[in-house]
């Protein structure tokens, strides 16, 4: 097993974990994905063609930065939009709102995914 410590990088440094893997930590000495934990940010049920404001998950803090968000109706797995999340914790590109197509019930969820050193994303 690798000994804890530091390497310099040209934009911060490197860390190796205590598990031996490798990370990279910012010029602040932050890791963007050690504290990241795939969770569900927000729910909401649609029903008889129905609106969820989104604009409550727009503001700064909503998900650790360099995590991924996605909307998705958790009864077909389909996902409505997606995209990262920046330096300040904003979902970068959540719409205002989401209104369905379908008088049925939509189980939707706003869930955010954290990036794997295989270069997927965990979802929750």
């Amino acid at each position: 097993m690798a000994n804890k410590g530091s390497i310099p990088t040209v934009n911060g440094r490197g860390m190796v974990r205590a598990n031996g893997s490798l990370s990279v930590v910012n010029a602040n000495g932050k890791c963007p994905n050690c504290c990241c934990k795939p969770k569900i940010l927000a729910t909401y049920t649609t029903v008889n063609y129905g609106t969820w404001d989104l604009t409550p998950y727009q503001g700064e803090n909503q998900a650790p930065p360099g995590s991924s968000w996605r909307l998705r109706e958790t009864g077909a797995g389909l996902i409505y939009g997606s995209g990262i999340v920046d330096q300040n914790g904003r979902l970068v590109g959540l719409p205002d709102s989401f209104k369905s197509s379908y008088s049925y019930a939509g189980y939707m969820q706003i869930e955010i995914g954290c990036p794997q050193e295989n270069g997927t994303i965990k979802w929750p």
